[in-house]
């Protein structure tokens, strides 16, 4: 498959919020709302009857469709205009199918939402076409610490953790936590993706505060979990069926004992894949390798191998690989079994995992996070393998 117009790497004015930026303040608010809601909000949505959520269910179209009739919204069908390249594969997909998709213009603003003629029917969706019975969820499985608590009970491999809420950030609660793991440790927002304000590779108190003032610019309530060592991978599953499954790695130097890390990560630029982007070396890049014990002028020993940053990917300076060919085969069904868990038929999981081609129970790895609307262009674009059709997997389900 050629590699045209893929994703490019964004400038921040925010080292944390790495090629996602946000606003801070909007998004701590969100997350009280979010946390503290989406809890009864769902237990009264699970009593509603199904005739009232059909009907709700409906309100987009009609929404829509009045807004266009007063001029108010406008549907394109420029492809060109696509707000994210998980809706342009998509939208491709949906073209060689005869499939009639156009974008939803606000304002003359493009938005990450779509409309397409099933059936003789129309169709609103965010991004990805997903049926609409599909989106009523019991719970939210992007809630990093719901999701780890009902993945525990089914006995699914996670990291061992601890949630943080407002309230409890107390000296004596952060100091019990940090003895109860094994180091290092990471510290996350509860909700959120991309990596925004995640610290890792903390090895003592002093770092613990640090990270949590970091994540909690962008979120009320945090996670603390251990730092489990291996690649992120994601494994991406439609309609039950393990669709995909992509390996990325952080930038890492191997020192030789003579050059600084400031020469190291130069050379390693200077030698990288023309599909890879420079290491930026932000604030936060600084100050993980701080948490490691070095500064950017110290020489690394040889053969010393050092991680640059949680940042994992070809847009931050790694590697990236399809592999679902090569994916142990003792994956498949506890990623299956997840799925049956949070109910979704298109869904993400990222698993931090030492060696995929090895068996599942030789080896300690976890599943980190759920995705319900997972960037499913990542399995297009890596830097090796054979990119799988997941767009076609996705259509598919409407036949």
């Amino acid at each position: 498959m050629t590699q045209i117009n893929e994703p490019q790497s964004k400038k921040s004015s925010c080292s944390y919020c790495g090629d996602a930026p946000v606003n801070h303040a909007f998004y701590f608010v969100d997350s009280v709302i979010a946390i503290t809601l989406d809890v009864y909000t769902r237990k009264f949505i699970k009593h509603i009857p199904n005739v009232v959520k059909k009907f709700a269910d409906m309100i987009p179209v009609f929404l829509f469709e009045i807004l266009g009739f007063l001029k108010l919204v406008k549907f394109s069908s420029d492809i060109n205009k696509a707000n994210t390249f998980r809706s342009k594969i998509i939208w491709e997909e949906a073209q060689r199918r005869g499939i009639m998709m156009e974008q939803i213009i606000f304002c003359h603003k493009p938005l990450d939402h779509y409309r397409a003629r099933l059936n003789g029917q129309k169709f609103y969706f965010a991004s990805i076409p997903i049926k609409p019975e599909f989106l009523d969820t019991k719970k939210n499985w992007d809630d990093k610490v719901v999701l780890k608590e009902e993945l525990f009970k089914k006995n699914i491999p996670i990291p061992n953790y601890f949630d943080l809420p407002l309230f409890k950030s107390t000296d004596k609660n952060i100091e019990k936590i940090f003895s109860k793991l094994s180091k290092p440790i990471i510290v996350k927002p509860r909700v959120g993706s991309r990596g925004r304000h995640t610290v890792t590779n903390i090895n003592n108190l002093r770092q613990l505060y640090e990270g949590i003032n970091i994540a909690r610019k962008i979120c009320s309530q945090l996670i603390i979990e251990e730092h489990l060592k291996g690649s992120v991978c994601r494994a991406t599953l439609v309609n039950g069926v393990l669709a995909g499954f992509y390996r990325t790695d952080a930038p890492t130097v191997i020192g030789d004992g003579k050059k600084t890390i400031k020469e190291l990560i130069e050379e390693k630029d200077n030698l990288r894949h023309k599909r890879i982007e420079r290491i930026n070396v932000s604030k936060e890049l600084r100050d993980h390798i701080f948490r490691s014990g070095f500064v950017l002028d110290d020489v690394l020993p040889d053969k010393f191998a050092l991680s640059l940053t949680h940042r994992m990917g070809r847009l931050f300076g790694g590697t990236t690989k399809e592999m679902l060919d090569e994916l142990h085969p003792s994956f498949i069904p506890i990623f299956q079994e997840a799925t049956k868990i949070v109910g979704l038929s298109v869904v993400g999981f990222d698993a931090i995992i030492p060696n995929p081609t090895q068996s599942a129970d030789s080896q300690h790895w976890g599943i980190i996070e759920c995705n319900s609307l997972p960037f499913i262009d990542l399995h297009y674009f890596a830097l090796e393998g054979k990119p799988k059709n997941i767009a076609g997997m996705i259509w598919d389900m409407w036949n």
